[in-house]
């Protein structure tokens, strides 16, 4: 409902799935998202990535962005998870910062805030994307931070609606 309601870009992340399940839903899911100019990254299984011909993503939880750079050339899209704190890796194409607002996905951090992503976009020389807590009303605030744009998750995938919600993600 998302990617036919607009969304343009696709992390496939799991780290509860199994390989085997893992492998399955990208199978099935990857040539369909193609087909529909979608961009995919693979969060953390490198492998998988190289395997589909997509970007990857990866953070403390997976190689550093040097190895992947290395693993899968200059010509593919990488993307790194970014905390407060941390350094943007020079070889990552773009970096999620997170959280930026309190969001269900990390119960009881309240968030870094808006000054936390204004220093990070300032900081780096790739563009920047809110993430954690993000919704429609607080787009405008990220971007005036600096960011390039946002990545959500709860928003969309825990809406009655998603289709609307990308439709109201679009029109902000």
């Amino acid at each position: 409902m998302a990617v036919d309601a607009g969304v343009r870009f696709v992390m496939l992340r799991d780290h509860e799935a199994s390989p085997e399940a893992f492998g399955q839903a990208g199978e099935a899911l990857i040539p369909w998202l193609l087909e529909r100019d979608v961009q995919v990254v693979v969060n953390t299984r490198v492998g998988r990535a190289e395997q589909w011909g997509t970007g990857a993503h990866v953070g403390t939880r997976g190689p550093a962005v040097d190895t992947v750079r290395s693993r899968l050339g200059d010509g593919v899209l990488i993307g790194y998870s970014m905390h407060r704190g941390e350094a943007v890796p020079e070889k990552a194409d773009y970096v999620t910062f997170s959280p930026v607002f309190p969001t269900s996905s990390k119960p009881g951090h309240p968030g870094e805030g808006l000054q936390a992503l204004r220093d990070v976009c300032r900081q780096s020389a790739v563009p920047v994307y809110a993430l954690g807590g993000v919704t429609p009303a607080r787009l405008d605030d990220c971007r005036e931070a600096g960011a390039a744009g946002v990545a959500v998750l709860s928003a969309i995938m825990e809406a009655e609606e998603p289709a609307s919600v990308v439709r109201q993600f679009l029109r902000v």
